[in-house]
């Protein structure tokens, strides 16, 4: 039990000193890539920022987009939200200025 609670500890640790030591990124980088891996890789691949038919034309289709899906998934982002998963995503695949 108590090496239960260690890791804990350990892992909670780890994530907020590794988003206070940023390497060169800001802090909300790291919650867009948070937020994207915990709410949207589920059905989401690679692919899909890729693909032909994309609805991502410009970074402001970007944050229409990752607005639009958050709604329809009912997760209640916050506007700094929205912009952290469009930046982390824009970094990723689609490189907007």
């Amino acid at each position: 039990m108590i090496g239960y609670w260690f890791k804990c500890v350990c892992i909670f640790i780890l994530s907020v000193t590794t988003g206070f030591a940023g390497n060169g990124l800001p802090n909300d980088t790291y919650r867009g890539a948070m937020l994207y891996e915990n709410h949207c890789l589920q059905c989401h691949t690679e692919q899909i920022h890729w693909r032909e038919k994309k609805s991502v034309t410009d970074w402001r289709s970007l944050i229409t987009e990752v607005d639009r899906w958050q709604h329809i998934s009912g997760l209640e982002w916050s506007k700094s939200d929205i912009e952290a998963v469009s930046r982390h995503l824009n970094g990723l695949f689609y490189h907007y200025p």
